[in-house]
């Protein structure tokens, strides 16, 4: 029987863990920590607030990031960075006084490259997973380093930086019982994002508009003044209608009884966790061939990869030629929560016995 490890996980500062509402990265981040406890290794979590698992926490700050308000008429317009570079700094005083505790280290923090330097003196492995696109200035600073132990979540994450060291590609991965599948969909279609630029609901209202059909907006992180001039002006509570950011089970109902789900990114999303969210309840999805969206929707199978919003258009037309089951097969196969823990454990393996 294999030795099992003593693991640490750090999380970014910004929420707890597990999230309430939006938190890709947290959410991921708890599902490997539930699943390496239901395999029997010891795990330690390093966070903010009140995290809630079933792993060791150590509380870095009492408070995470986004619970605080900055009035930066009176303070630094930079407070909320600087504020993330103590957490970081806090965690790697905790990891150095620490040695010899742990195993393996799991870094899910959004500067985790800055651990990088503490491998030249640390016996404990250290192995960093980017939620976020790679660029130049990290890739420079990556390739110093002859194994970084660095994890993308998906092969477009890679394409531009193709000299780094990488481990391997993880998926994210959904628990298959918190969406279950659902055959007969509801009357609209529903982009669930967050409300920005990047992520483009102003396409998807394009084309249901040009479509007649209805569409739901969920989400948060509203981003200003683009909300205010381009989204709130198309909104009339009936046809486009914005719910805000939902969660739970109400987020769920969202997603399964959806014909589709409308993601017209504008930028190179390393994932994007609500396709195989929306997949695994049946969703088909319509997206810009953007980021990791290939990895993810089969065109034609799954959904339609499209170029634009009179593409979109077209592919809402024609979204009862997918078969809903094969969204949902696709997800079984690809992208599971078991997959992704089973994934993550044997690299914790690999990287602890070199």
């Amino acid at each position: 029987m294999a030795k099992k490890l003593r693991i640490a996980v750090i999380v970014p500062p910004f929420i707890t863990v597990p999230p309430q509402k939006q938190g890709g990265t947290e959410r991921i981040a708890f599902q490997m920590i539930e699943g390496f406890k239901k395999k029997g290794h010891k795990v330690t979590l390093f966070g903010t607030g009140n995290c809630k698992t079933s792993a060791k926490f150590i509380q870095i700050f009492k408070e995470p990031i986004s619970s605080r308000t900055f009035d930066t008429t009176y303070i630094e317009s930079s407070r909320s960075l600087r504020l993330e570079t103590a957490y970081l700094a806090r965690v790697m005083e905790e990891i150095i006084r620490r040695e010899g505790e742990f195993d393996i280290i799991f870094n899910h923090a959004r500067g985790g490259y800055i651990f990088l330097p503490l491998t030249h003196f640390l016996k404990t492995p250290v192995i960093s997973i980017f939620h976020l696109p790679l660029f130049e200035e990290i890739a420079d600073f990556l390739s110093l380093f002859k194994k970084p132990n660095v994890i993308t979540i998906s092969n477009s994450q890679r394409k531009n930086f193709p000299k780094i060291n990488y481990l391997t590609t993880v998926y994210n991965g959904v628990d298959l019982k918190e969406f279950p599948f659902s055959e007969k969909p509801k009357d609209y279609f529903i982009f669930m994002a967050a409300i920005g630029e990047h992520k483009n609901p102003k396409d998807a209202i394009l084309a249901a508009k040009k479509s007649g059909e209805k569409l739901i907006l969920a989400g948060g992180k509203v981003r200003e003044p683009y909300f205010s001039k381009e989204i709130k002006p198309r909104l009339d509570g009936k046809i486009i209608k914005y719910v805000g950011e939902v969660s739970g089970k109400g987020r769920t109902a969202l997603l399964r009884n959806a014909k589709a789900l409308l993601f017209p990114i504008q930028w190179q999303e390393p994932f994007g966790l609500v396709m195989i969210e929306a997949m695994a309840c049946g969703t088909p999805v319509i997206a810009y061939p953007n980021g990791a969206v290939p990895e993810i929707v089969k065109d034609g199978e799954t959904g339609f990869i499209v170029k634009n919003a009179n593409g979109m258009e077209k592919a809402i037309k024609k979204i009862e030629l997918i078969d809903r089951r094969k969204c949902r097969e696709r997800v079984a196969k690809l992208f599971t929560v078991e997959k992704m823990v089973e994934k993550y454990e044997k690299i914790a393996y690999q990287v602890f016995k070199n």
